[in-house]
């Protein structure tokens, strides 16, 4: 098994030959506008675009993802 490496948090990579499992935003609209969100590794989350799921992967670690959404929630951002 080939060993998944991850760059630094807040930096754009592309999806390696492993594919983490990806699930949906609850917020997702019907027309499938939405963001992709994987867990592959404790401490690690991952985001990508629905509409381009062989596109760029953004990778950052959970107390930033958690900081992200909460900014969101509050209409921070």
């Amino acid at each position: 098994m080939k060993k998944q490496r991850y760059a630094p948090a807040g930096t754009t990579v592309t999806r390696s030959d492993t594919s983490p499992t990806w699930r949906k935003s609850s917020h997702s609209n019907p027309q499938g506008a939405c963001v992709e969100v994987a867990e592959p590794a404790a401490g690690r989350i991952l985001f990508r675009d629905s509409k381009v799921c062989e596109g760029p992967v953004m990778g950052v670690s959970r107390p930033a993802a958690e900081a992200f959404t909460a900014a969101l929630a509050r209409g921070d951002l």
